[in-house]
């Protein structure tokens, strides 16, 4: 046999220097020194949008939490900024039109690349080292009945732990959103065969080789070192396996610290982990190592000769006696237990394949900590030990000594984080794993906005004129038709839906105004369907709106008339208006009648033989000239296409857009009816979007508190007036912070909007391509007037000649149309 020992290397392996052991519980992993970890992805608020006074309060609440713990205890906070492509692919969207289809392609393909998009993740791990069994001794005896006495030190250190944990959790709760790490148990498709993936152990490999995949436990979840499978090449710049490291160290404290102080890093447009590891220290271990420092710099106030020989022969060191009156603050807090200190280590970590590209992002990295006060410095000689200390679980590595307390913690550590909304629909009415709405860019950190919060998509969007309110209307249109079977019913003014609409092949009605424009004649029938109890009561009730806005007032008789009509003619060939004026008994109806009739001024619209509406998946109706017309006319006619529209919600996603909505709120009858649609509309699994440029309006209209209660989503555009009294008040209203309304009020117009929801907060941008641009931006005279003659001479083709217009190339097979 040939001897293979020689052959084998003798040194440690990278597998080695990890300290992961075992897994010995759900979420809970042992490492070699036999202390035990667990971890939790959490998510902090959006400190962007916060007051000073709600930073503040949470640095205080996380301080109360962390000064809990002491020596054995050992926190890391990392915050993880990873490159991201994540859009929603083309099988799981079904727009059923090549225009819609062309502007989510272009988002995608914006979004996809590869280079400056970023996500952040935050991740908290807590590790205890428990007392060693010789220390014990006979305590475990001591109260202790038999049944605890015959318990293992280990099971005994296990439970402690999680009982420990399972309290901070309960802390953190009421502060961040967090998840725990746990075992996940995944049907594997074999018989009786389930595979078991442990997220503790899958953020330890991440962390060790920058790779993010599931890791498949096996049977005896032991020797779990086996995950650093990776090379590791040791040097002034580490490398693991082909990709180099780069360490970037905070070494150097400012003077005083605020919360968020280095939120910046988590806007970088760059992939990194900054780990952020604090050991604590009991409050007697903390009290002798301040009372050492205050020594040192009390010997530094006099010079040695002065205290030997009690002389005063120069004066005192001023710098010294600061120090020595911070220190002394220092130990009376340590005392108080309010706080508590510890050893705190921050690095920030890089992988890159390219050297060059590693040193300009390290040195990025540098500079920004540098801007915001602190010492930073890349690792050369320490990167190795720099970067094993950065691993979960680490206690010996990198331990950086000067002492902070978790007040200051608390201020250092990132909390912050940056809303990227839910990454699927969070309807729970939608198809399973529904995409979102729509992806749209703030900074370097995509967004993923829904309408929805739980099964409630009620929309609020409010701003003055000319901030951009009808592109984001129709790219929210546009990017609805995502989901299968959606249907859209949109009241517009000013034809800024016209372009989409058309090209998207959903019908487009001016009512009241040239109706063959596009056309399509349209006249109604509201008295066509009376086969229900239903429809009678409603057809009954909407007679007597009529009557009513003619000043007639209404009397018993006129409802029994009425009544009786309405039945007669249910069972009668004729339906129209003129048929049941030619019925009815009374001549107040009559005459109160006559203004809606063929012989009326809007018998046009109201007095048809058989209806022409149709409602399709994608229906818009133009009313600016139907607004003009006066209160009698509007009414009547947006209160049976409201009925029309009820009737049509069968479960599928369902979407209506009122634009310019102060119309609506201003009336009594359609207050009541948005106040109706905003309960119960939810349950058919549609959302109402309403849109309002005055909000005076919104204020006046009775039902502010039903907008601010089911519309739990609210869009502000920018609003230069938004901190002026009087505007200002209408925000606070609404929930908004002094914070909040700052952003509104300095936000771009026309490009940025403000979205607020009891998720989270965000600022963002729409990053419309020219394709999105060309259907949803495109509403002047002059381009409408183009759409409207391209369309009357290319037919279907009308939207390629159209993109050809506004330069887009190679528009044929960019649409696909057939």
């Amino acid at each position: 046999m040939v001897a293979l020992k020689h052959l084998r290397a003798k040194g440690p392996s990278f597998a080695d220097l990890v300290p992961y052991a075992g897994l010995v519980d759900n979420g809970v992993l042992l490492l070699k020194d036999g202390s035990l970890m667990a971890g939790w992805y959490f998510a902090g608020p959006d400190c962007e949008s916060a007051t000073d006074l709600e930073r503040n309060e949470l640095s205080r609440q996380i301080n109360i939490i962390l000064s809990r713990l002491g020596s054995g205890w050992m926190i890391q906070v990392e915050a993880i900024r990873i490159p991201t492509v994540d859009y929603p692919s083309e099988d799981r969207c079904h727009f059923p039109d090549p225009v819609t289809r062309a502007i989510d392609t272009e988002r995608r393909q914006h979004f996809g690349r590869e280079q400056g998009h970023f996500e952040s993740k935050h991740a908290l791990i807590l590790t205890h080292r428990p007392a060693e069994s010789h220390k014990v001794g006979l305590s475990k005896y001591v109260y202790s009945d038999s049944e605890s006495r015959r318990e293992t030190y280990a099971d005994t250190a296990l439970l402690t732990f999680q009982n420990a944990i399972r309290e901070l959790e309960q802390y953190f709760a009421n502060t961040l959103s967090i998840r725990r790490m746990e075992t996940r148990l995944v049907d594997e498709g074999q018989i009786g065969r389930i595979g078991r993936y442990d997220e503790l152990l899958q953020f330890a490999r991440f962390c060790i080789t920058g790779e993010n995949h599931p890791i498949r436990l096996p049977d005896v979840p032991l020797y779990l070192d086996w995950i650093a499978t990776a090379e590791l090449q040791h040097g002034l710049t580490p490398k693991v396996e082909n990709r180099y490291l780069g360490i970037v160290a905070i070494d150097g404290l400012p003077a005083e610290s605020w919360p968020g102080i280095l939120n910046r890093l988590d806007l970088l447009p760059l992939s990194y982990r900054w780990s952020s590891r604090f050991i604590f220290l009991d409050a007697q271990e903390a009290r002798q190592k301040l009372e050492r420092t205050r020594k040192k710099w009390q010997q530094k106030v006099r010079p040695f000769f002065d205290q030997l020989f009690q002389t005063q022969s120069r004066s005192l060191d001023q710098d010294a006696m600061t120090m020595v009156a911070e220190t002394e603050d220092a130990i009376a807090q340590a005392s108080s237990q309010l706080v508590a200190y510890g050893y705190y280590t921050p690095v920030v970590i890089l992988f890159e394949e390219d050297r060059g590209r590693l040193q300009e992002k390290t040195e990025t990295v540098r500079r920004l900590i540098q801007a915001e006060g602190f010492g930073a410095r890349i690792e050369t000689l320490n990167a190795t030990d720099a970067y094993l200390g950065s691993l979960p679980g680490n206690w010996y590595c990198n331990v950086r000594e000067p002492l902070i307390n978790t007040s200051n913690l608390a201020d250092l550590v990132p909390l912050n984080s940056v809303w990227s909304g839910s990454p699927i629909a969070p309807c729970p009415y939608f198809p399973a794993s529904s995409p979102p709405l729509m992806q749209v860019a703030s900074g370097s950190t995509p967004f993923r906005l829904n309408l929805h919060v739980d099964d409630v998509g009620h929309t609020l969007i409010f701003g003055p004129t000319g901030s951009g309110k009808s592109t984001l209307l129709a790219l929210i249109a546009a990017q609805f038709r995502r989901y299968e079977f959606s249907q859209i019913f949109a009241f517009d003014k000013g034809n800024s839906l016209l372009p989409l609409t058309l090209a998207a092949g959903g019908d487009h009605y001016e009512i009241g105004g040239d109706q063959g424009q596009e056309g399509k004649l349209l006249a109604f029938c509201p008295l066509f369907e009376l086969s229900t109890d239903g429809d009678r009561a409603w057809a009954s009730e909407w007679i007597e709106m009529l009557i009513s806005l003619q000043g007639v007032t209404i009397t018993p008789d006129h409802r029994n008339a009425i009544s009786r009509q309405i039945g007669l003619m249910s069972t009668a060939v004729g339906r129209s208006l003129s048929d049941f004026v030619s019925g009815v008994q009374m001549r107040d109806i009559k005459d109160a009648l006559h203004h809606y009739t063929i012989d009326g001024p809007l018998g046009q619209l109201l007095d048809a033989e058989e209806d022409g509406l149709t409602l399709r998946s994608f229906q818009c109706f133009e009313i600016e000239h139907l607004m003009n017309l006066g209160e009698r006319n509007l009414v009547p006619v947006l209160t049976y296409l409201f009925r029309r529209i009820e009737k049509r919600l069968d479960g599928s996603p369902s979407l209506i857009v009122l634009d310019e909505a102060w119309l609506m709120l201003g009336h009594p009858v359609f207050r009541g009816k948005i106040r109706e649609w905003l309960k119960v509309l939810r349950k058919a699994n549609c959302a109402v979007v309403l849109a309002t440029q005055s909000i005076s309006d919104a204020e006046r209209s009775g039902i502010i508190d039903v907008l601010k209660e089911s519309c739990p989503t609210k869009i502000c555009l920018p609003n230069g007036a938004a901190r002026e009294s009087g505007t200002r008040e209408f925000y606070e209203r609404i929930g908004f912070n002094d914070r909040q309304i700052e952003i509104v009020s300095t936000a771009l117009p026309k490009r940025e909007y403000y979205v607020a929801t009891p998720e989270g907060r965000r600022l963002f941008d729409m990053a419309l391509g020219p394709v999105a641009l060309s259907f949803v931006g495109a509403s002047g005279k002059d381009d409408l007037k183009r759409i409207r003659m391209l369309r009357s001479n290319h037919g279907r083709e009308w939207p390629i000649r159209w993109l050809e217009t506004r330069g887009v190339h190679d528009a044929a097979s960019l649409l696909k149309i057939e």
